[in-house]
């Protein structure tokens, strides 16, 4: 029993691994494909309007140059961000999570609240990560199809416990049909469901269509300093 317990966890962690990767890999495909065509496009066309001597055209398509390449650097630093944040074991969960909260806001029409309540808490690295990574995939679902213009995330110890709530204002969807859906697309809450369960937390989604979605994450707490 405990070896065929071992097998599927090793399963569990290298679908979340293959997952991710696939994400991620299709990501900078799509984001160094999209800048190459529009960055060469604009090269060329600037060559040609330099031959013509049309500088005034070609100073005007530099500056558009100038603006896919700022855009492009933002988006590569977005998907930096999603390999892991490098702030996240010296400045601690709750500020690195204010900064994506940030990033998403500027890109986004979102209106988010966050409320914590973790000064002087000690949270173990991988629950760390496996929170910030529900949050991170919750808004990944959030922008491409919730459509949800408020967003609540609450970050509370209560009780000897560490409880992540994340609630949207969207779409929603049918939970039931969604997770009999074996779609590569939509492995993404399978994953965050995964990752909690590796933990020994608990995770609770309830969504229904035209009324929201809300995630449920609960920790027993590891320390507190």
């Amino acid at each position: 029993m405990k070896d065929i317990a071992a097998r599927e966890f090793s399963k569990k962690i290298l679908a979340i691994q293959e997952e991710e990767r696939h994400r991620i890999s299709r990501d900078l495909h799509d984001e160094i494909g999209q800048f190459s065509v529009s960055l060469g496009s604009a090269l060329n066309i600037i060559e040609k309007e330099i031959s013509k001597r049309n500088f005034d055209s070609a100073l005007s398509i530099i500056k558009d140059a100038k603006t896919i390449l700022a855009n492009t650097a933002e988006r590569f630093r977005t998907l930096f961000i999603d390999l892991r944040p490098a702030e996240l074991g010296m400045l601690g969960l709750p500020s690195v999570l204010r900064e994506l909260f940030s990033h998403y806001t500027k890109s986004h029409p979102l209106n988010i609240k966050f409320r914590e309540n973790l000064a002087g808490v000690s949270i173990k690295d991988d629950m760390a990560i496996t929170l910030y990574r529900v949050i991170q995939e919750a808004f990944n679902n959030i922008v491409k199809h919730a459509k949800a213009k408020n967003v609540k995330i609450d970050l509370l110890l209560k009780g000897g416990e560490i409880i992540l709530t994340i609630e949207d204002n969207g779409i929603g969807f049918d939970t039931g049909a969604f997770f009999k859906d074996a779609n590569i697309d939509k492995l993404g809450l399978r994953g965050m469901r995964e990752r909690v369960d590796l933990l020994n937390g608990k995770f609770l989604l309830e969504s229904k269509p035209k009324n929201g979605t809300k995630i449920n994450v609960t920790f027993p707490i590891i320390e507190e300093m």
